[in-house]
């Protein structure tokens, strides 16, 4: 059976995974076909961190209109 805190860890991961543009049915297969946990977190890490607009170093776009 389940705890309460295994499921909201479940949880937290579907909503990472998610927001990181994968379906439930998507990293479950992964899981089913043998990728371990941690590389599920290190994949949408990785993903997530894709998606995001590069910033220049020093560069701040406050007060630019």
């Amino acid at each position: 059976m389940a705890t309460p805190t295994l499921l909201r860890a479940i949880g937290k991961l579907a909503i990472a995974g998610e927001q990181a543009e994968f379906s439930v049915e998507q990293m479950i297969g992964l899981l089913n076909n043998g990728l371990s946990v941690d590389t599920l977190l290190d994949l949408i890490s990785w993903r997530d961190e894709a998606r995001r607009p590069t910033r220049l170093p020093g560069f701040s776009s406050a007060g630019m209109m």
